[in-house]
């Protein structure tokens, strides 16, 4: 009697202890799945890795952090980072490119940096000639100073040959460190086939915005 007695109480006490885990089980759950941001940036593991904070610092922007520590920048919401061209050498040099993609409007903007902490970030004309040459571009560009930076930019539109593609090719370098990066930006239909509206001045302020958002960080 004493034995059933006894089992009885331990059946009782683990079907007790299961439901509670269960419960509070799902309760985490809950809050976890309400706290995670929805956006492809934190849907993307490897992309993550580079945020600072699942919190927004401008609507719609999360804060970026090298993985060389080098330089911060504003990462859009709805970019990931594209993980097989990404390129490191210790903390002296890193290429990273970020794709944004909307299938509503059909538009897609991409972002690449090349960045380098070398005596050679001060050469202005060997790195104004590599990025020319890698942009396959010909012409000027324009110089100015933001956020204690210069910079030297250039963009080209669309030529008469029916597709609609913005480029945007930028050397950015800092005035107190000898640290640079180069920039190559482009805005396109995801879908060529398709129609798209590149002249909205939204499609221009977000590239914008991210360029002249980086920051050198000191050391």
């Amino acid at each position: 009697m004493k034995k059933s007695m006894l089992l009885g109480l331990l059946i009782s006490v683990l079907l007790l202890g299961g439901c509670g885990m269960n419960l509070n089980g799902g309760g985490n759950q809950s809050t976890d799945d309400e706290t995670e941001p929805e956006s492809v940036a934190h849907s993307d593991e490897f992309t993550k890795d580079f945020l600072k904070s699942p919190e927004e610092v401008e609507e719609g922007f999360y804060l970026f952090e090298s993985m060389t520590k080098g330089f911060t920048l504003l990462f859009p919401k709805d970019a990931y980072v594209e993980k097989g061209t990404y390129e490191r050498n210790g903390n002296g040099f890193e290429a990273v490119s970020f794709l944004e993609e909307s299938v509503e409007a059909n538009t897609s903007i991409y972002y690449s940096f090349t960045y380098e902490n070398s005596t050679r970030s001060s050469d202005l004309e060997l790195n104004l000639h590599l990025l020319s040459n890698n942009a396959n571009y010909e012409g000027e560009f324009e110089k100015f100073t933001h956020n204690e930076n210069t910079y030297y930019y250039a963009e080209k539109g669309p030529k008469g040959n029916g597709t609609k593609t913005y480029w945007y090719y930028v050397y950015i370098h800092s005035n107190n460190q000898e640290k640079g990066t180069s920039f190559i930006g482009r805005i396109a239909c995801k879908d060529s086939s398709k129609e798209c509206n590149l002249d909205s001045p939204d499609l221009e302020d977000k590239m914008m915005r991210v360029i002249k958002s980086i920051d050198f960080v000191q050391g």
